[in-house]
């Protein structure tokens, strides 16, 4: 099952926030092998091409170990250099979770790991 992830900030600036969801989407695919690209929005009569969307990125699949520990340690190291991050998981039935810095602390990284998993793969 595919899902978005979006990065949230409170005051983005459009450029470092595109930049930093090229860099994650990036990161996802070549560190932890999660089947990710930016999402894009279709073509329309002003542009001849696909635009990507601000801050979004389509999980489309799940690497070997699926969407578990690495990419949360990888969210994880974003949210400790970037503390205003915010994440948003939609899968495509629309169900949503947000995860900020407090999310990504501790004890809470083992529950935070199962609920994105079953997010993702569609489990409840």
């Amino acid at each position: 099952m595919s899902a978005i992830l979006s990065l949230l900030a409170t005051d983005p600036d459009e450029d470092a926030m595109q930049n930093l969801t090229h860099r994650l989407c990036r990161d996802l695919r070549d560190e932890v092998g999660v089947n990710a690209h930016l999402a894009t929005q279709p073509a329309s009569i002003d542009h001849k091409c696909d635009l990507p969307e601000l801050g979004q990125i389509l999980i489309a699949a799940l690497g070997a170990g699926g969407f578990a520990v690495a990419p949360v340690n990888v969210l994880k190291s974003y949210s400790e250099r970037k503390p205003f991050l915010q994440f948003g998981l939609q899968k495509k039935d629309g169900d949503k979770l947000t995860i900020n810095a407090e999310d990504l602390r501790g004890d809470d990284m083992t529950r935070l790991t199962r609920v994105i998993k079953e997010a993702v793969e569609g489990k409840k």
